[in-house]
Formats: structure tokens, sequence, C-alpha cells
């Protein structure tokens, strides 16, 4: 992700057009080792946009990178049409077609009249617009700056992780846009975690006093042959006073939900995954829900570490994860599944993994 500041009336640029304002002078570091995007397995750097900090890209200035992600870079333009951030998606295949279905499912969002509460929760793409990369277009989102993860809020609260006062409501928060999601989007997101629950700003000036920083000390960058890789700059300091909105965010793996044919492709990572989706029994809403459940640990915790030992302690054996054994532990906290539940499930899984009273086989004991 990218901060941009807004200009009125600018034409969108390519790749190699030059830009209307110098780029900030920027220190050039050599590094041995791979930083950012970089350290992605699956780096193309041929996929990835090479935004300069004070390129101008149509009619948004950057002024910081955010972040980087598989599929993107995140810059920065402001939701008083100050700032905003830009998520810069990659050109391969894949990525374009999750970054148009982001696109698609939040113009389905925001084209909804409703009143329902929960609609102030999520976060919703303001404006697209394409560009020119070397392998393709770059289709870019706009969307409202947002200040962090809720995971780190508890690093301003003197915790490590959000306490629990304070992570009870947000949960409400959470829940209330997943049921406006859910009730009357007809939407599910599939790819909750505590990235994705972001915090707002709670002061203008936040903002302000961090593009000033930016302006004075620009992040450093590499270059690998004439390639710039900034450094990310997400550090918007101490909060001034309460806590932002939160809002639920990236709906690139969404779906809607009031489908014929029930969804049976496989979402979540494998030690958070729901039993519906884990047993090939076709999932919906609910899944969202179990989704939620695996990722307050992170929130409460500060980290995923301690949640992922518990269940990679109970669900793995000798040769690492396991299906079966995490079935049997599922089945050891939460009893047999319902026979309704077992009709529904792949027949070669179930056959595999159960007797046919729907407990578990000898394998998974």
């Amino acid at each position: 992700m990218t901060l941009f500041r807004h200009h009125i009336n600018k034409p969108v640029r390519s790749l190699y057009s030059s830009t209307s304002k110098p780029v900030l002078s920027s220190k050039t570091i050599s590094p041995l080792w791979p930083i950012e995007e970089e350290r992605n397995p699956h780096y193309n750097p041929r996929k990835y946009y090479p935004a300069r900090i004070g390129e101008s890209i149509g009619k948004y200035h950057i002024i910081s990178k955010l972040g980087w992600g598989a599929n993107s870079t995140a810059c920065w333009p402001w939701q008083s049409t100050r700032y905003v951030t830009l998520k810069i998606t990659n050109s391969g295949a894949e990525e374009k077609k999750a970054a148009e279905d982001e696109l698609q499912i939040s113009q389905h969002i925001a084209g909804l009249r409703s009143e329902h509460e929960g609609r102030a929760y999520v976060r919703l793409v303001q404006d697209w617009f394409q560009i020119q990369g070397i392998l393709g277009d770059h289709l870019c989102l706009v969307f409202e700056p947002l200040r962090e993860p809720i995971w780190l809020l508890g690093r301003h609260l003197g915790s490590k992780g959000v306490p629990p006062q304070v992570l009870k409501a947000f949960l409400r928060v959470i829940l209330c846009g997943l049921d406006f999601l859910h009730s009357e989007c007809h939407v599910m997101h599939t790819d909750l975690k505590a990235d994705n629950f972001l915090i707002g700003f709670e002061d203008t000036t936040v903002l302000d006093q961090y593009v000033r920083q930016q302006e004075l000390h620009p992040a450093p960058h590499v270059l690998r042959n004439g390639r710039p890789v900034f450094e990310s700059r997400n550090d918007f300091g101490p909060l001034k006073r309460g806590v932002g909105l939160l809002r639920i965010s990236d709906f690139s793996a969404a779906v809607f939900g009031d489908v014929s044919t029930p969804h049976n492709h496989d979402i979540q990572p494998q030690p958070f995954c729901a039993p519906e989706v884990l047993l090939k029994a076709g999932w919906s809403y609910s899944a969202d829900i179990w989704n939620l459940g695996t990722v307050l640990p992170r929130c409460s915790f500060g980290s995923y570490l301690p949640m992922i030992r518990f269940l990679m302690e109970y669900a793995t054996n000798a040769e690492g994860y396991s299906r079966e054994v995490h079935i049997a532990q599922i089945i050891r906290l939460l009893g047999p599944p319902p026979s309704q539940f077992m009709n529904k499930c792949d027949p070669h899984i179930r056959n595999d993994l159960f007797s046919p009273q729907g407990r578990g086989s000898t394998s998974v004991h």
C-alpha cells in the first residue's frame, strides 16, 4: 500500500512517463539480503509496479510506501480528499483477478441502500484506475487511509495484545459488520485475519505530522538492476486521543453467499479451517464465524504464535500437519458431528476418516 496526496485533474500516467513533480531525494542502501517484497518466495520484479516516492500516478502524488503483499504494493493519498491509500496490484493474471473480484464485491456493497449500523464498519474501494507496466496493466484500488491492524493496538495501551475489555468492544463492531455483510449484502469474507481488522486515525493531525516526516526524511531504497525497492513506513506514532473506528478490510477473497451450489473450494489457513471446509461439506456464512474465533487469540496475545503452537500441537503427527489429527481434536472438543453434517461431507474424506456411526476412525485417534 502507498500513501498519496490527491491532486485534481491530473491525467493517468504510465510506468515510463515523466512525473509532474521531482522524485524526493532518498538514501540508497545496498543490503546483501532481500528486503520488502523481495522476501516473497514467488517474487517476480517484473510483476510489481516500481512506484517511487515523489512520483505522480494519475491524480495522486506518492508520499510513502505503507507495505506490500504477495499480490500488490500499498502506497499513500486521505479521506478528506487530501490523502488516500492506494493498492497497486501486481500484473499477474491471478493477482489481477483477485483485485477485480475485490472491486466487484466493493461496488456491490456500495450500491446497496441500507441503514444497517455495520455498513460503517466495512472498508470499500473509493476509486480505481489502471496504469501500464512491463508485463501488462496494474489495477489500482483507492481506499480511505487507516492507521494499523487491531493486533498492534496493545503496544499503545501498554500490553502485548489488546486488553480484554477493549477487544470485547471491538468484537461487537466486527460482528455487526459481519451481520451487515451476511444478512444484507449476502457476501462472505472468507479471509478474516487480524491484519484485515484495521483501526482508523483518531485525529487528522496524525496524518499531517506523518507526511511532514516523510517529506523531510524519505524512506531509503535499494536499486536492483535499476528498479527501486523502497522500505515501508507504517508507524504513525503513539495514539493522540482515543481510538479510531474499526473497519473490516480486504475483500479480494470474498464471494457471494446466495448461490445455487454451495461453495466448496479451499479457504483459510489449514490450522484455522472450519470443519465444513476441512471435510468438503460445502461452506457458507458460518465459515466466517469460525474463522473469527481463530483470529481473536492473535488480537489477545498480539501474535499468532501461541495460537499456532496450540493448534499445530493438536493438529499434527510425525509428518507435520494432519487433517485426520485436526478432525480428531475437533471431535474431542465438540463431540461427534451430527448426521446431517456428515451426509454433506465429501464421501471419500468421510469414509476415510469416520466410522458409519460418525465417530472418528482408528486413524484419527
